[in-house]
């Protein structure tokens, strides 16, 4: 059993619990979660594995923690931006500039890319649009992980992809698809650009560069809303 320095039994765990989270967060970071097992976190921790068990019972539940860490911050400041403006089209520019201001904020765009590798269409699909592809089908389920995990999952991003989804849903009634999926994957692209930053920049550095990312990205949002929805079609 480690030795406790710090006061109380209560200090020592949450402390304990910290240093967990961290290595659970810094190998999804850079591995995925393919990489992400009980025995890597016990190693990086110097725990033994049965005292890891008493935090968590599997990486599922450590990829919990690391969500619950991150999420809530997000999700707020993006409902934050979005209470501004009802514009379809400012609502598409104000969606990207906010996911990747979060994401260089957070630098943690990985996370909404945690379980795009899925094999499962049906939850993919509900990852993407925060509800099940077919409402007459059962909630997605997925062997490796458990259901307060895949809802907390689907709770965030339906979160997140709700207000794109309306706006191109205003914008292109009857094909909203293309414009939610093309704007996504702009984002997801910046979002890989400012986790590829050098991390040894000095502060002013980075920040320059990331605003230019940033700026360059919502500028190309903004092309892609232009040119899908020009003409009196749409398509």
């Amino acid at each position: 059993m480690p030795r406790i320095r710090e006061s109380t039994l209560q200090e020592h765990r949450a402390k304990t619990l910290d240093q967990i989270i961290a290595a659970a967060e810094a190998i999804l970071r850079t591995g995925g979660r393919g990489q992400l097992t009980m025995a890597e976190v016990a190693r990086r921790t110097n725990l033994a594995r049965n005292s890891l068990y008493r935090y968590a019972r599997d990486a599922d539940q450590l990829c919990d923690m690391v969500m619950e860490r991150h999420l809530p911050d997000w999700g707020r400041a993006l409902d934050q931006a979005l209470g501004t403006t009802e514009d379809p089209r400012r609502t598409i520019e104000v969606w990207t500039r906010t996911n990747l201001e979060q994401a260089g904020l957070h630098g943690h765009g990985w996370l909404m890319n945690l379980y795009a590798e899925q094999h499962d269409e049906q939850l993919r699909q509900a990852l993407i649009y925060g509800s099940p592809s077919n409402p007459h089908e059962p909630a997605p389920r997925n062997d490796r992980s458990t259901d307060r995990q895949i809802q907390a999952l689907l709770d965030f991003h339906g979160q997140v992809n709700q207000p794109l989804i309306q706006a191109w849903t205003a914008l292109r009634p009857t094909d909203p698809a293309m414009g939610v999926e093309v704007t996504r994957g702009i984002v997801q692209s910046g979002m890989r650009l400012i986790d590829a930053l050098d991390q040894e920049l000095a502060p002013e550095q980075r920040q320059k560069r990331l605003t230019i990312i940033i700026e360059k990205v919502t500028a190309c949002a903004k092309a892609v809303t232009a040119t899908l929805t020009e003409g009196s079609t749409c398509a």
